[in-house]
């Protein structure tokens, strides 16, 4: 191809970029503006009319997928540069000089790269030679103790300890100093030594230094905002005095702090290089002017950017949806029904369309209305809802629960959390179980247990299975509040405490929460609902996941749809505290509060043609708070102008667990018939408005006083025969005395 030609398909700030002659370059590219086509169109150019010899150019990239598609780009442009051009990643680039390089360290070229399973296991082995069990808390904390340590490029000899920043720090640097013998020993390397390494040879080899300057006159580096302070150590190394920077990123989309990046760096190049000149493109190729619009409003309210407003010559096109319900459980029927009609009336297909959260815990809701109205879905970047860990061990106890002959829930969670009962143990109780023909349960409490187990195994078995019979009794006498009892049984048995030191433990406690969180939903809608029926309709929606391959409707979190688009963006749980998430601002402050915005920005931003932002209302056991709408549509100059009927007052709360079946009836679809029957009429819940010190008067256990309000209307009374009771304050059998 020849230069004119692709010359003709670049704008004109575009074709600045391409053909600056500037020596210190920072293209800062709005989303969808074209950044990969400049930065391809810019090594094509240099190649095809600086005439820059191929060899003499390192172009950097954050993925191998981006780098191989540059790559076949550039090459459909000058094809002559194939067996000369270097794109790749920091690590690969790292990689390939180490190959080179790396025996001035000691180390031979062959060396094995450990991923992050490598590195596990190996921390693990370690900490059990130390006497330590290969689940214990330390191995964690150990990896994260290295990891944090080598982001500020400190190996185990540069670390001095005078007094323990945390508990078990002197633990961690041991385990860190073997890790590194044996990584030695084994000729081995992780991801992070290929960059540490890298940056050692080139600053304490001056002719190794030297000699790979000699050999690049350009480097130029893609999503520049993302790069942290070890990469561009790197590149300070190995750019000489006369050569040329090309970076190319967008403050605006700087979200991965938290993993390292320094926004810093693309935003003060120019007092490293007082030459730097910028140029910005914010003509945007992909969305309409009533989306940008809308995100250059938010984005406009963070102090740390290079200031800019994307525009388009694209349609004005369609205004953006706000849209507020009740329940989360009516916000996510909305976007289903949504989902129905721009399909059936506007004709996109399934796969036009996508749901963005901030976090993975957030689907459960938006999985339940897709699968109610049969919508296929695949969700990137995290497991379904029922089928993550943390879940189906909740669910293996609630099921265990209803039915004692269930071996294999008890399989699941014999020994989670973690009673010290080994591999040979839990073999020999099923065999136990097996030779006597009963189930694992009636084993366990059986005299012939006493008999064939290790007395400490069966006192810990016994143990979890007397606190299973409690909290089976206490839902007989109080199935109208089974939540807070099934609750209660989860914090007792230390399950949260288990999670915590499970990896990403935060979000599984937040899975756990927003489970029982539904079943508070659950309740509340369906006064005379039964324990059975939850678990019944639980089992229902697992055995109706049915995900087709191709045309379906795309969930995922932010962080995953960076660098894509959809024609219709759903923006989803926009509520103070969710997005923006709570912990990120209590953690970091107003730069937290910074990057919380960019990431609404980036999620705007993926929409081509239609932008839909939605939030719910309600009391949320994961915020622990009431929800309100995010400060985000306001700052994006947008507003609820009204719910619409479709997510009125008495949709959002009748949307449950248990009959969200019913919105299917409510379509003529009566698929479900045949498992559950049309429900009788139920007694109306009442609406009184509690508080401490009023008299309750239950039809079941008589006169009490309101002791102490929880949230979602759940009240705590004593009645004076039967103690503290934790009750739904709207439930129909209680009213309110004098």
């Amino acid at each position: 191809m020849q230069y004119d030609e692709f010359v003709k398909s670049l704008n004109d700030k575009q074709l600045e970029a391409v053909e600056s002659p500037t020596q210190h370059l920072r293209v800062v590219a709005g989303a969808g503006s074209g950044k990969t086509r400049v930065l391809t169109y810019r090594i094509s150019y240099l190649i095809s009319q600086a005439h820059v010899a191929p060899w003499k150019i390192l172009a950097i990239t954050f993925t191998n997928k981006v780098a191989n598609e540059m790559r076949n780009r550039v090459l459909k442009i000058v094809p002559e540069a194939s067996k000369d051009l270097t794109i790749k990643t920091f690590h690969s680039f790292a990689a390939f000089f180490l190959r080179q390089e790396i025996d001035a360290l000691g180390y031979p070229s062959n060396f094995t790269i450990l991923d992050e399973e490598d590195q596990t296991k190996l921390v693990k082995d370690i900490a059990s030679q130390m006497g330590y069990k290969k689940n214990d808390p330390i191995i964690k904390k150990t990896l994260m103790y290295i990891g944090s340590n080598k982001l500020k490029e400190k190996y185990p000899e540069d670390i001095k300890i005078e007094h323990e920043r945390f508990e078990d720090e002197r633990v961690c640097l041991e385990i860190y100093e073997e890790y590194e013998n044996i990584k030695k020993r084994q000729s081995a390397l992780d991801f992070d030594d290929l960059l540490l390494k890298t940056n050692e040879i080139l600053s304490h080899f001056p002719l190794v230094q030297a000699k790979w300057r000699n050999r690049i006159d350009h480097i130029l580096i893609d999503e520049f905002q993302d790069t942290n302070d070890t990469e561009y150590k790197m590149i300070r190394y190995l750019l000489k005095p006369s050569a040329a920077l090309y970076v190319v990123g967008d403050p605006d989309q700087t979200i991965y702090t938290w993993r390292g990046a320094n926004q810093g760096i693309i935003l003060n190049l120019d007092k490293d290089f007082p030459d730097l000149e910028t140029v910005i493109l914010n003509q945007n190729y992909r969305s309409t002017q009533n989306i940008l619009d809308s995100a250059n409003k938010l984005i406009s309210k963070n102090k740390y950017r290079v200031p800019k407003n994307l525009f388009t010559n694209n349609i004005k096109g369609h205004e953006i949806v706000v849209r507020g319900a009740d329940s989360s459980f009516g916000e996510a029927s909305y976007i289903a029904r949504e989902i129905i009609s721009l399909r059936d009336v506007q004709h996109y297909q399934y796969r036009d369309m996508v749901i963005l959260y901030r976090s993975n815990y957030l689907t459960l809701d938006f999985e339940k209305a897709l699968m109610a109205k049969k919508i296929p879905y695949v969700i990137y970047g995290g497991l379904k809802f029922y089928q993550r860990m943390e879940i189906k061990d909740v669910l293996a106890y609630f099921r265990l629960i209803n039915n004692y002959k269930d071996d294999i829930s008890f399989e699941r969670i014999i020994n989670v959390p973690k009673r010290g009962i080994g591999e040979a143990s839990i073999n020999l109780i099923k065999s136990g179980a097996l030779e006597h023909d009963v189930s694992i349960y009636e084993y366990i409490v059986s005299e012939d247990a006493d008999n064939e187990l290790p007395p400490r195994v069966t006192k810990a078995l016994r143990s979890m299975i007397t606190r299973i019979n409690t909290t089976r009794d206490e839902l007989k006498e109080n199935v109208e509040i089974f939540a807070k009892t099934l609750e209660d049984l989860i914090t007792d048995i230390g399950y949260y405490t288990y999670l915590k030191e499970q990896d990403e433990g935060e979000d599984r406690i937040d899975n756990v929460k927003s489970l029982f969180d539904d079943l508070r939903h659950f309740l509340s809608s369906n006064t005379e609902a039964t324990f059975e029926e939850y678990l019944q309709n639980v089992a229902l929606v697992s055995a109706q996941d049915d995900i087709r391959e191709g045309d379906h409707v795309t969930l995922m979190t932010v962080h995953t749809a960076k660098g894509l688009e959809f024609p219709v963006v759903f923006v989803v749980k926009l509520n103070q505290g969710i997005f923006p998430s709570n912990r990120a601002l209590t953690e970091g402050g107003y730069m937290a509060e910074e990057e919380e915005r960019r990431l609404a920005y980036v999620a705007f931003t993926r929409a081509k043609e239609r932008l839909y932002l939605t939030y719910s209302g309600g009391f949320n056991y994961v915020v622990g708070a009431d929800l309100i709408e995010s400060q985000f549509i306001k700052e994006s100059g947008n507003s609820n102008p009204g719910r619409p009927t479709s997510i009125s007052s008495n949709y959002g709360r009748r949307q449950s667990q248990s009959n969200f079946f019913d919105d299917i009836r409510n379509d003529d679809d009566v698929a479900f018939d045949d498992v559950k029957p049309k429900p009788k009429e139920e007694p109306k819940p009442n609406t009184i408005v509690w508080h401490v010190g009023d008299i309750v008067i239950h039809q079941k256990f008589g006169r009490g006083v309101v002791k102490s309000l929880e949230g979602d209307n759940i009240i705590v009374v004593y009645f004076e025969d039967h103690g503290l009771k934790t009750l739904l304050g709207t439930h129909f059998m209680i009213s309110k005395g004098e």
